[in-house]
């Protein structure tokens, strides 16, 4: 095996490393990334489109119809979540309190259904998902403002729903229609669609970097800070796990996905109210570090998802042994 056969299985085996590399590339080069920021909107497009193409609409519907299990992970992530990340730091950390309730209050990053396909996890359920989180913010976000801060907190209702039909419904509409049309073009280029989706996703994360700490000039993070950060993720990784068992009849990768999609914020939203009802330089930094400290330890996760799939496995091997014994008696 040459040189390159060895770097394209590397790079097989770690995509979701890309996320890693997309900071470092945005933190080292925002001179080379910052100025595509204006082409992020077409870069989830394009993400999309890819992405989508991988699809199956039947298995969106289905996880669509299943009222219970969304109803409890909209529930939880979007109301449970922040309240519970604010509680701890209005108390002891009041200074910090804020990022964590803008953080938390936010649906589910849209570029999602990429992270869950590297992860191994299950796309579709993640785009719905998104889709729900998505729907459901502009009435919770003012609500769970109200209910902790007393200060009720307006989204940008057409705007989120305007990128959300742009971004995502739009380039699924339009790849479901090619998919129908050229059916065996499409699958017999499935490794391209989703090469092309990793690396637009890599430039895509570069991009949101570059710009974000670009526009915040030089971050500084104390010893306590670095400290609190920590301690918060440990917390926020215990409440994670919680969405993990709540659907408890779904198999191992959809409760990953689940785990998953609530870790994976819209920071982009989160960005904009803070910047929008909140103008402090401090709260945006600390939401610029909350953003870097989310995607760096997205590539550990990945063996939650890959445990889950051997898990799932496992439980696939012993319901075929089953019908076995039963089919031979």
């Amino acid at each position: 095996m040459n040189l390159i056969d060895r770097f394209k299985q590397l790079f097989a085996e770690n995509q979701i490393m890309v996320v890693l590399l997309g900071i470092i590339a945005g933190l080292i080069l925002p001179g080379l990334f910052a100025p595509l920021a204006p082409y992020t909107t077409h870069m989830l497009i394009l993400i999309f489109f890819c992405s989508s193409l991988r699809l199956e609409l039947q298995e969106i519907i289905a996880y669509a119809k299943d009222w219970k299990m969304l109803s409890m992970i909209n529930g939880f992530m979007l109301i449970i979540l922040p309240i519970m990340m604010w509680l701890p730091l209005v108390l002891f950390a009041p200074d910090w309190a804020m990022a964590f309730l803008i953080l938390g209050a936010m649906p589910t990053g849209m570029t999602i259904a990429l992270i869950a396909d590297l992860f191994g996890g299950k796309t579709t359920l993640a785009l719905v998902i998104v889709a729900t989180t998505s729907l459901l913010a502009p009435l919770t976000v003012p609500f769970v403002f109200l209910v902790t801060i007393g200060q009720v907190v307006p989204i940008p209702v057409v705007s989120l729903f305007t990128n959300l039909f742009i971004t995502i419904v739009l380039p699924f509409i339009v790849a479901t229609y090619v998919k129908h049309k050229r059916h065996k073009f499409v699958i017999k280029h499935d490794f391209w669609w989703r090469e092309i989706s990793i690396i637009a996703f890599g430039i895509l994360i570069a991009t949101i970097v570059a710009d974000t700490v670009g526009s915040e000039g030089s971050i500084t993070l104390s010893y306590r800070d670095a400290g609190l950060v920590v301690v918060m993720l440990i917390y926020m990784s215990a409440l994670v796990s919680i969405s993990y068992f709540m659907s408890w009849w779904r198999t191992h990768s959809e409760k990953a996905t689940i785990a998953l999609s609530i870790v994976y914020l819209n920071n982009t939203l989160s960005l904009y109210i803070a910047n929008k009802f909140f103008p402090d330089a401090r709260l945006m930094t600390q939401l610029v570090i909350l953003l870097l400290a989310i995607n760096v330890l997205l590539p550990p996760f990945r063996w939650i998802a890959a445990n889950a799939t051997k898990l799932d496995a496992k439980a696939a091997n012993k319901s075929k042994k089953r019908k076995t014994k039963i089919v031979r008696i």
